[in-house]
């Protein structure tokens, strides 16, 4: 590719204000003046297409200003003023909802012919998402899902501080010393010293242990609460989740059943990483935490031009984008302190930009976490800025969100591994693909099989920790196919998405998405039109279901085997090579 600055700081200052919170601040409060007027206004009439143009404008308005709220978290803003802002955020995000609360309320009160007139002068779409928002719905029934998702909110709220509030005992560094949930998790997972990461591990799983009990309490009151409101509307556990997600339980049954019929080929690759490492089966922990067999630096600029170099086989336009987004300043790839461990991708549809947050440390896992970021943006720039009365939580899809994400970072993985001459370095860069895979495959589908099942036991009652741990193992033997020595007992402790009070089995979407692309990835080597059908297809996010938009562009039916098939063949061939350059 042609050469290009590439900054590692990021561009603020032309959106909004940069770093000036009071102006940002007014802005805020200038939104929900503007709300209020609406809402004032709507006490004496339905409001109209104008008004609620005005609130959809508004609703983009401030999705945009979250997304620059996310930014400032990694920069060096007082902790106090970001809480203002989220604050504030919020507060013009409730009233948006409240008014149209109203307006679905009102709209049941009209006449037939009243109602007639009324969406007859105004805007189609906000009809049908208005309709689509429930103004069948009877008081009693909003008040309770009302109440619901704001007592779903303080037990996630409660988990964080609970989880949070941990403390770790363990020598590291020489020094015996006390570190935080966060940092004991991070050290466990990826340190490069096997002693000390084991023993991390250890003393994390016993600290976590003492609060099990509570963590049980707040999960069984989640659950158990949300099959109750499930029961009241007579829908089953998964019916939202699918819903949310744009698949129907045939696509994801069909989906689940293709990967289990691929559980030998990960066995047998469980078992080849055993040997090497002198062991008979390797533990959960041995297997999903990092290692650094050899140690390859690639830095940002050489990562941009690889990306680049990868995607030049697929469309130019990708090319040409990843060159806008990073001379422009899109990305913030500076190391520092106020970052999270990480990456984010924070889209601004209307400006048709992006900003891509990660800390980048010149190792193969920040250059596939770039590539995977800069997936993100390339799909938020497909996505049109339309009117409308949802917020983007409300239509986009997580099946849909990872999709080309994926995509990007492991077409640059395959780029990487294909022009890797060191056969040593080559291996260990398929051996990091094949464990990032295999996490897709097994360690969510174990996340997925535990919740099922706990769901199905919660209708009875309470589980007990005992019931808990034993189904958390349960599943990861099924997941695993039984190839590992040890599992993890506390895996429905550490991790957050268990406990998401907006998105109950969060985790499958992230297989789908793995999957989805792919299969897409296959698509695109030997069908010329692939570029305009994949943008043509992002572009349409959220406008039907999932299932519906990969069938009309694509003509892929989810709910056959052959398009999951020939996704996970592609495993089989990574596991075959990497066998091959073993040997």
């Amino acid at each position: 590719m042609d050469t290009i600055n590439v900054p590692i700081r990021w561009d603020l200052d032309s959106l909004y204000y940069g770093l000036d919170i009071n102006r940002l601040e007014k802005h805020i409060k200038d939104l929900l003046e503007r709300l209020v007027a609406i809402e004032f206004d709507s006490y004496s009439k339905i409001l109209g297409s104008h008004e609620l143009m005005i609130i959809s404008e508004i609703i983009t308005e401030i999705e945009s200003i979250e997304s620059f709220y996310y930014c400032l978290t990694t920069e060096e803003v007082e902790a106090s003023s970001l809480r203002s802002l989220d604050t504030n955020i919020s507060t013009v995000k409730t009233k948006v909802r409240q008014i149209l609360l109203d307006v679905r309320k009102s709209l049941r009160n009209l006449s037939e012919e009243q109602y007639e007139n009324w969406s007859h002068i105004t805007n189609n779409r906000f009809v049908s998402e208005l309709v689509k928002g429930g103004i069948n719905e009877s008081n009693a029934e909003r008040e309770i899902s009302s109440f619901s998702k704001e007592t779903l909110s303080s037990f996630e709220d409660m988990y964080i501080q609970l989880r949070d509030q941990i403390k770790v005992k363990a020598y590291f560094n020489h020094l015996h010393t006390e570190l935080s949930f966060a940092e004991a998790s991070r050290l466990a997972m990826s340190h490069t010293e096997l002693p000390e990461k084991e023993n991390i591990f250890k003393e994390l799983n016993e600290s976590v242990a003492l609060q099990a009990n509570i963590f049980a309490s707040i999960y069984n009151q989640m659950v158990g609460l949300r099959l109750t409101l499930y029961k009241m509307k007579s829908i089953d556990y998964l019916d939202e989740t699918l819903k949310v997600n744009g698949i129907s339980k045939e696509a994801l049954d069909m989906m689940w059943g293709t990967v289990d019929n691929y559980r030998e080929d990960f066995t047998t690759y469980l078992t080849i990483r055993a040997k090497e490492l002198d062991k008979q089966r390797l533990s959960w922990h041995e297997y999903t935490s990092s290692s650094e067999e050899v140690t390859y630096k690639i830095t940002f600029k050489e990562a941009v031009d690889l990306l680049s170099d990868a995607l030049e086989n697929i469309d130019s336009n990708m090319v040409e984008f990843v060159k806008e987004a990073i001379s422009k300043k899109w990305v913030d790839a500076e190391q520092r302190q106020s970052k999270s461990p990480g990456g984010f991708c924070a889209p601004f549809i209307s400006k048709r930009e992006s900003r891509i947050s990660l800390s980048y440390d010149n190792s193969i896992d920040s250059a596939r976490r770039l590539a995977h970021e800069l997936g993100h943006a390339w799909h938020f720039r497909q996505m049109k800025n339309k009117p409308s009365l949802l917020f983007s939580d409300e239509t986009f899809e997580m099946t849909m969100a990872e999709t080309s994400s994926i995509f990007f970072e492991t077409l640059f993985i395959n780029h990487l591994i294909h022009h890797t001459k060191d056969i040593t370095l080559k291996t260990a860069i398929l051996e990091s693909k094949l464990k990032r895979s295999l996490n897709y495959l097994t360690s969510i589908r174990a996340a997925f099989l535990f919740e099922n099942d706990f769901y199905e036991c919660r209708k009875i009652g309470s589980l007990n920790l005992e019931k808990i741990e034993k189904l958390s193992l349960v599943s990861q033997e099924k997941a695993y196919s039984y190839a590992l020595r040890e599992y993890e007992p506390f895996m429905w402790m550490k991790y957050v998405q268990f406990y998401q009070a907006s998105t109950p089995f969060y985790n499958y979407p992230y297989t789908f998405g793995f999957l989805l692309s792919t299969g897409l990835l296959e698509m695109a080597k030997t069908d010329e039109r692939f570029p305009l059908k994949f943008q043509s297809f992002l572009s349409d996010t959220g406008t039907i279901p999932l299932e519906l938009l990969i069938k009309k562009h694509f003509h892929i039916d989810l709910t056959q085997p052959t398009f999951w098939q020939n996704s996970l063949a592609q495993l089989k061939i990574d596991i075959e090579s990497y066998k091959k350059y073993k040997t």
